[in-house]
């Protein structure tokens, strides 16, 4: 038995903070949650003095791309498949290493990641897979190049372009073969697209149905990246269970979103970090295909509009979840800054974006054993010094989080 006491909880459903209290543990499993007056401490029990720090449950993120592909064409070209294999066990260990302990891989990890993860064979977050990223021939999941070659990203995924309804029908089978817990399908083209537009639409309701259609038939819940409204309308209409981005929905999505109860993973902080990062390191932004700068530049200034309309929409109750696009070219070890955007973009309260990056996730990612702390789940927890419902920006050093948890074992603890 392991107790953390002296602690300041934050049990990931909303309510009122624990001053003074325990958290116990036993067999990688939360035993008993409580003010320290209600908890009685067991003989012999290992004990985490927290010392007045806060305790959270561990980030769900609900949008990562935890594998390894190099950002220069060339050297992916000349890459092993073993060895971005092996560089993205640095992703998903650095992404534990802040703080997400579970999150769902929109495209790169198979069944074999899962698996070594669950094993403990590599560390990570315990992964959600969509396996790949569906789409149309010529779409944003298109590996296609101008000297006329599809260059996989990920060779060891299925293939991913598909067209008309028994062609997608035909992947998303493939996909749900290869064990995706959630299909991924792209309604709309990306900003890193090589032969389309963020705001184009792609794939018909028709197309789109059918993926919903076949994924429901295994019980499975499908995601749609989409930018444009075009694309978000489509996805929408199609009964998709994720919106993926999703930026420039209007008063009509909200509307539709709220009558179906559609998950909205808004991913905030990609491109105005994007922006920085280019801005501070020219370096970083060369590219041999495609104008990301420019895209990215125009995409930004059009977020900066829907502001209004986001936040509108939060406080009419639209079910938003935490996720980043966490990828191998940016956040990775950085997830938690998405936590600041949804403040300051969305205008939630410090508490509202924890529980929508700990229980709401949770649900979004359809992982009831996670999220919170309550008996019986999972012992994922983060020990915080500091306030984070004071200064949601603590969660952004990771020095602040001086115990990472998963399962009752501890992937770090500095505190002793």
């Amino acid at each position: 038995m392991l107790a953390i006491t002296k602690a300041r909880i934050i049990d990931g459903n909303g309510g009122d903070p624990i001053a003074d209290g325990i958290v116990l543990i036993d067999d990688g499993r939360i035993a008993k949650v409580g003010p320290a007056r209600s908890v009685a401490l067991p003989k012999g029990a290992d004990i985490i003095d927290a010392g007045g720090r806060t305790v959270l449950p561990g980030i769900v993120d609900c949008h990562i791309h935890a594998t390894y592909r190099a950002r220069d064409m060339r050297q992916h070209l000349l890459n092993t498949p073993t060895y971005n294999v092996l560089r993205s066990t640095v992703i998903l260990r650095e992404t534990l290493a802040c703080g997400v302990t579970t999150a769902r891989d929109m495209g790169g990890a198979d069944a074999g990641f899962k698996a070594a993860i669950q094993d403990g064979a590599i560390a990570g977050p315990k992964l959600v897979i969509s396996v790949g990223m569906i789409s149309q021939t010529g779409g944003h999941g298109d590996s296609w190049v101008p000297a006329g070659l599809r260059v996989p990203k990920r060779t060891w995924l299925p293939d991913p372009v598909a067209d008309g309804v028994e062609g997608v029908r035909r992947t998303v089978r493939h996909m749900l073969m290869a064990g995706a817990d959630v299909i991924k399908i792209c309604s709309t083209g990306g900003i890193t697209s090589v032969t389309d537009s963020w705001d184009e639409p792609q794939f018909t309701v028709e197309e789109l149905t059918t993926a919903v259609t076949e994924a429901a038939a295994k019980r499975k819940p499908v995601a749609v990246h989409a930018e444009g409204i075009d694309g978000i309308r489509t996805a929408l209409a199609a009964g998709c269970h994720s919106l993926e981005h999703g930026w420039f929905i209007d008063e009509a999505c909200v509307a539709w979103m709220l009558a179906k109860g559609t998950w909205w993973v808004p991913t905030l902080a990609l491109v105005p970090l994007s922006l920085g990062k280019r801005k501070a390191d020219t370096s970083w932004g060369a590219q041999q295909l495609g104008q990301e700068d420019t895209k990215e530049t125009a995409i930004y200034q059009r977020m900066q509009a829907q502001i209004p309309l986001w936040r509108e929409a939060v406080k009419r109750g639209v079910k938003v979840a935490f996720g980043t696009d966490q990828s191998h070219r940016l956040l990775v070890g950085e997830n938690l800054v998405e936590l600041a955007f949804m403040v300051d973009w969305l205008g939630m309260t410090p508490m509202q974006a924890l529980v929508a990056a700990t229980a709401r996730a949770a649900e979004c990612v359809q992982r009831s054993d996670v999220g919170t702390l309550e008996p019986g789940k999972a012992a994922d927890i983060l020990i915080v010094d500091g306030d984070p419902l004071a200064d949601i920006r603590i969660l952004e050093n990771r020095a602040r989080i001086p115990v990472v948890m998963q399962n009752g074992k501890a992937f770090r603890n500095t505190l002793g």
